[in-house]
């Protein structure tokens, strides 16, 4: 009997780990006024962070073992309506581009939508939202969208139906929609192939592995700058913005976050990441 109730413990213990494995707490103090989406605002430069070692992703396949980023350095702080992380990790390449083999480098932040859940991307009826930069979305919005003359300079584009002009041609002038119907992804809504972007951030609803869904509204912001071998990235979204899938958070509140990593040029991509497991968040109050 005692075996048994030694085992049962056990099984609750590794259990109650899955769901709440935190080992830091991440202090996210409240500011006055706007939170520049600016990974090199001074403002940030009083805030507490957290150093956070990357752990393999052995939750689902395909797993990735040896990650190739090891640690990440996090600050969080919100004004009372907006929240704002600050996300650091030394990376030898920067790599905003995604070829056929070869893929960007990206962060994302991830929360409970109302209760705490399983740290592979969610599970059935606990969802999560994830808040995803992409180096190759930066890109596109530094420079201009990285269209096949931009990926592939030596490549010859003969003609593209109702495009006025010729060869190379920018895309991201396109109005007449009968030109834009050649371009699927684009008609379809694919957010990659999207030339007028807007922000480098993509926001994401999971309920599991394998879930992973844009959500219809968009509300994530961020931006991200690579020096001296290192990416500085800002992901920042409102507490609230209407949505049903708004986690349970604000001023005062206590709540569970996760990030995870991806370095493009070690093969790094979807579930080929490093990640952070679920760190306490205390968002402080309001004027405290």
């Amino acid at each position: 009997m005692r075996t048994r109730f030694q085992l049962a413990l056990g099984i609750a213990v590794l259990l109650l780990g899955t769901a709440v494995g935190e080992t830091q707490q991440l202090d996210a103090p409240f500011i006055k006024g706007m939170i520049p989406v600016d990974p090199l605002w001074n403002g940030w430069e009083g805030v507490p962070a957290i150093q956070a070692t990357i752990k393999p992703q052995d939750q689902v396949r395909p797993w990735h073992l040896a990650p190739s980023i090891k640690g990440l350095t996090i600050k969080a702080v919100h004004n009372g309506t907006w929240i704002a992380f600050l996300l650091v990790w030394k990376d030898a390449t920067r790599d905003v581009v995604m070829y056929l083999d070869k893929f960007r480098d990206a962060v994302a932040v991830m929360v409970p939508v109302k209760e705490s859940t399983d740290i592979a991307m969610g599970e059935p009826g606990r969802p999560v939202l994830q808040f995803h930069w992409k180096a190759d979305w930066q890109e596109d919005i530094d420079k201009t969208f990285q269209d096949i003359s931009q990926l592939y300079p030596n490549a010859w584009e003969d003609w593209y139906p109702f495009v006025p002009g010729e060869p190379p041609y920018d895309i991201t002038a396109w109005t007449n929609p009968e030109a834009q119907r050649y371009m699927t992804g684009w008609v379809l809504g694919n957010p990659r192939s999207q030339p007028q972007k807007r922000v480098s951030v993509e926001e994401q609803i999971a309920e599991g592995p394998g879930t992973v869904t844009t959500t219809p509204r968009q509300s994530a912001v961020g931006k991200g700058v690579y020096a001296n071998g290192e990416w500085t990235v800002v992901i920042a979204r409102p507490f609230v913005t209407g949505d049903p899938n708004d986690p349970s958070w604000g001023p005062g509140e206590e709540m569970l976050v996760a990030f995870a990593v991806w370095d493009g040029g070690k093969g790094e991509i979807g579930p080929r990441k490093g990640y952070v497991d679920w760190v306490r968040m205390n968002l402080r109050p309001g004027g405290g």
